[in-house]
């Protein structure tokens, strides 16, 4: 349940970009082009793989977007 704090902030938008900030913090991209191989370290979730990721692209191999709990 929020609190008033939440609710207020939330109609400016502020908590949801910080919130979202903050999941985000628990997630990275895993794998460095061109050769990438990307892969999650235990108690992270692999929640996405892509040949670009965050910018360079793999001209071989994925990388891999672990998350430390839920995947957002």
């Amino acid at each position: 349940m929020r609190n008033i704090e939440d609710i207020a902030t939330t109609r400016t938008g502020i908590t949801m970009v910080s919130y979202t900030a903050s999941r985000e913090a628990n997630c990275y991209w895993d794998g460095t082009a061109p050769f990438c191989a990307g892969s999650c370290p235990s108690g992270y979730n692999e929640c996405r793989t892509d040949s670009c990721g965050d910018g360079a692209c793999c001209m071989s191999g994925v990388k891999k977007y672990c998350c430390q709990g839920a995947c957002s």
